[in-house]
């Protein structure tokens, strides 16, 4: 079994109907933004999303960050992260699915982070015969703040849920230094 052949596996599931719930999420989300550390509703429909796919999802890590767990058997654990939270900005748009909350946007793709990362978990539980380790879904909350990643590892991330496996091989390219 081949990495490429795994992959196109998993990514058979990547289907019409799929990918408009996907689109669906991105403009809900889109138009129901939230600021930083208030991403209350967004952080409750990953999470209900999350265990509809079978994932361990815990809530309120790192104030309003949710991190979902999905172990399949012996092997390497990775780890999956998207932004959730929203910017202090006035949507002028026009769309359809413009922002509902007056002086918030997601104007950085936030909202397509989100169903991104859970479209990716919906393929990996649905192609669990394809492969074996831990997938760690986090959604971060406060990226715009730069407060949220630092306030879930404060509140144990990797204690509570695993620590990534993670080597120089997976991290660069060889001959690359870090920047």
């Amino acid at each position: 079994m081949t990495a490429v052949g795994t992959a196109q596996r998993v990514l058979a599931g990547l289907d019409a109907a799929l990918t408009q719930r996907l689109e669906a999420l991105s403009k809900d989300l889109h138009a129901h933004p939230e600021l930083s550390f208030e991403e209350h509703r967004t952080g409750a429909e990953a999470a209900r999303r999350a265990r509809e796919l079978g994932y361990e999802v815990t809530e309120s890590v790192g104030r309003t960050g949710v991190v979902a767990r999905l172990a399949n058997g012996p092997g390497t654990t990775v780890l999956l992260r998207a932004d959730f939270d929203a910017l202090p900005v006035t949507e002028r748009t026009g769309l359809s699915y413009a922002s509902t909350k007056r002086g918030v946007m997601h104007a950085c793709g936030h909202d397509m982070h989100t169903a991104c990362l859970l479209g990716t978990m919906t393929l990996l539980a649905g192609a669990r015969d394809e492969w074996s380790g831990t997938v760690l879904a986090v959604f971060q909350p406060a990226e715009e703040l730069g407060q949220g990643a630092q306030a879930m590892i404060d509140d144990n991330l990797y204690a509570r849920f695993g620590t990534p496996d993670v080597s120089a091989s997976y991290a660069r390219a060889p001959g690359t230094t870090w920047s």
